[in-house]
């Protein structure tokens, strides 16, 4: 018999950067970028981020993993974008 477990994503900063996991599952995403359930399987609806969903043939659930490096590419663009667009106050 096969058995497969879930562990939680433990990022630990060695140096300068912290080793990026590929994919995580909802939760994951919660905890690292903190977008809810929700708002990601909307995110992911609108093809703003990619997700695999991983199952075996003929079984009726299986597990969704989310690309984490779209995602913070994702969120990146939107403080670009909205950088570019507000507006400085005029100096008096």
């Amino acid at each position: 018999m096969n058995m497969t477990t879930t562990e939680n994503i433990h990022l630990q900063s060695s140096g300068a950067q912290a080793v990026f996991p590929e994919f995580g599952r909802w939760r994951d995403v919660q905890r690292l970028f903190g977008i809810k359930r929700g708002t990601l399987y909307n995110l992911v609806a609108e093809g703003r981020v990619k997700s695999i969903s991983m199952r075996r043939k003929g079984n009726a659930h299986g597990c969704r993993l989310f690309y984490l490096p779209g995602i913070s590419h994702y969120l990146n663009s939107l403080m670009l974008e909205q950088h570019c667009n507000q507006v400085t106050p005029p100096r008096i």
